[in-house]
């Protein structure tokens, strides 16, 4: 095998295992994250997936329905003013 084709072949299974994971429903993602915790991996790749593993929530929208707390309330962005939505029917159709 040719180096061109050894390359292809790395980029293509990389590219499989980061849209798999993208794609993946956050539940199997932090069960993934957790186990792989457990793997006899170098310390700070453990503590960086407990962490994320922790972060995620199970619904899949990644901590978005968590309650602020007391520190992150006064870092949130103001809430958009709410504006009404007009539909206006078309002329002559």
């Amino acid at each position: 095998m040719d180096f061109q084709t050894i390359t292809v072949a790395v980029l293509v299974g990389i590219s499989f295992v980061y849209a798999i994971q993208a794609l993946m429903p956050g539940a199997w993602r932090v069960g993934v994250m957790r186990a792989m915790a457990r793997w006899p991996l170098p310390k700070y790749l453990t503590n960086k997936l407990a962490e994320k593993a922790e972060k995620v929530s199970g619904c899949g929208c990644d901590g978005c329905d968590r309650a602020a707390g007391p520190a992150n309330a006064a870092n949130q962005a103001p809430l958009p003013k709410e504006s009404k939505i007009i539909f206006m029917p078309r002329r002559g159709a």
